[in-house]
């Protein structure tokens, strides 16, 4: 009786949040019941049903049902800046996330409503790039040795490519941000890698589950929980309690102090939080920035980025300033991020304000609406790219070359309209810096120590990725091999 309760109530939001949206054209069907087999549909191809969408609306808003809300989509550039600029009051990205991540059953309180790690994130993280540069590269250069092991300079060595790249990040951005000896402990590296597919899992799960269970999602998220007992997450609390007690036994002044995550964070968050409860505060911190940073060829490019990392390296050496310089690097790495991206909606927004929200077309949404951009259609748009649908790995860096006076507009961190990878506007991804400079400097890194070709079971063809719901899931067993450079 409960259960039905809970489903005729339920059942009437929906139906009335859908009746306030009737003059945005849908995807599928839109009645009581058959909306929702509107959403399987839609979920189980959710790329090209929206590309169908663009086709037959060209720039107009439409929608598109997932199993307890419609969500609202726009690929107009023009209305993307609407999005982009809006005020909190209007539009918000926090809630938003907060939604798809499902962030206080998967990460805890204290994420969803206490959010100053954005601004540590976004802010003191960024200042550091330099200063913490040579312990990144150092990082970087010991995770290939160490995933890449090869007893003779000649030898060819096989490796899961998705399996690698997840150990060199998670090493690479753990020296930032609990540094040595844990960012190389196998239990700790171990945890942080499940961690970030287990709140993915966690918050798919509790998206897909019928809105008559939502009431126990934190009963189900917690049994998926009894089954996550790491040892890692013990040596990162007992560092972290280590830590913050010589910090309030010594002061955070003292010269031997490390520069990394922990301490910006306590910074932060130590006159937020009783004494007692900080480790486990920062503690939780981490592993969402864990999350947050697990989840971001042929000679006709190989030759020509290694002699650009060459040249700039011989002069410069293994500094920020010389990845700002490598100009085809970054290039390669956009164009990489426009042709494959993480997911087919991007830039969610919750409509807050009582009032709705209106487009500058005079379109209005109202209070409760998701609305988010179509990325992977944009950076797919013939209209906005040529020949968008190839991989043209020095697409920017010769628009760069070639365009006078634009020559920062189409580098690695400048967002657009047209480019909405980290976002775009008040709002964009606060960690793009960071992420951006580790994806450079592990491309620079490869081309210039490592010859790489397609594995043995790629048959010389990359393997295709795959869709889950919204989300771009790279292939899981290609295998890619690498050969130390003897030249």
């Amino acid at each position: 009786m409960y259960a039905l309760a809970i489903y005729s109530t339920v059942s009437s939001l929906f139906i009335q949040a859908a009746a306030a949206l009737d003059h945005i054209p849908a995807f599928g069907p839109k009645g009581r019941l058959t909306s929702y087999w509107g959403s399987f549909h839609f979920l189980s191809d959710a790329c090209n049903a929206i590309q169908t969408q663009i086709d037959q609306y060209g720039k107009q808003l439409f929608r598109v049902p997932f199993l307890d809300h419609w969500e609202v989509v726009v690929s107009d550039p023009k209305l993307i800046k609407d999005l982009a600029y809006a005020s909190n009051e209007e539009l918000s990205a926090i809630d938003a996330v907060a939604d798809v991540l499902q962030t206080e059953f998967t990460m805890g309180h204290s994420i969803k409503y206490d959010r100053y790690h954005i601004n540590v994130i976004g802010s003191t993280l960024t200042r550091n790039l330099v200063p913490c540069f040579m312990d990144i590269h150092d990082e970087l250069t010991s995770a290939f040795i160490d995933v890449l092991p090869s007893q003779r300079m000649d030898d060819w060595v096989q490796v899961v490519l998705f399996d690698a790249v997840m150990d060199i990040v998670a090493r690479t951005g753990n020296r930032l941000f609990v540094g040595l000896p844990l960012c190389r402990n196998p239990q700790y590296l171990s945890l942080v890698k499940r961690w970030a597919t287990e709140v993915f899992l966690s918050a798919f799960f509790i998206n897909f589950m019928p809105w008559v269970l939502k009431p126990m999602r934190q009963r189900i998220v917690a049994l998926r929980r009894r089954h996550f007992r790491h040892p890692g997450k013990k040596e990162l609390y007992m560092l972290v309690h280590d830590r913050v007690k010589l910090d309030q036994d010594h002061g955070m002044h003292r010269p031997d102090r490390p520069n990394d995550i922990i301490s910006w964070f306590y910074n932060a968050a130590y006159l937020r939080y009783k004494p007692d409860s900080l480790a486990e505060e920062i503690v939780n911190r981490i592993m969402f920035l864990n999350f947050s940073a697990i989840h971001t060829s042929t000679h006709k490019y190989i030759l020509p980025l290694r002699e650009e990392v060459e040249n700039i390296v011989t002069r410069v050496g293994w500094t920020k300033a010389a990845l700002n310089k490598m100009i085809k690097v970054d290039s390669f790495v956009r164009e990489s991020e426009r042709f494959n991206g993480l997911s087919c909606l991007i830039m969610t927004r919750k409509v807050v304000s009582a009032k709705g929200f209106t487009f500058s077309n005079g379109v209005t949404l109202p209070e409760g609406t998701c609305v988010s951009v179509a990325n992977y259609a944009i950076h797919h748009d013939p209209m906005i790219y040529k020949d968008a649908h190839l991989f043209e790995g020095f697409r920017f860096s010769d628009l760069r070359t070639n365009l006078k006076g634009q020559e920062l507009h189409h580098q690695m961190v400048h967002t657009t309209p047209q480019y909405v990878t980290f976002g775009h506007g008040k709002h964009s991804c606060p960690g793009i810096f960071f992420a951006t400079n580790e994806l450079k400097l592990a491309l620079a890194h490869i081309v210039l120590n490592y010859d790489v070709k397609l594995g043995i079971n790629c048959c010389g063809v990359k393997p295709k990725n795959s869709w889950l719901s919204i989300a771009l899931i790279p292939h899981r067993q290609a295998h890619v091999m690498f050969k130390k450079r003897t030249d």
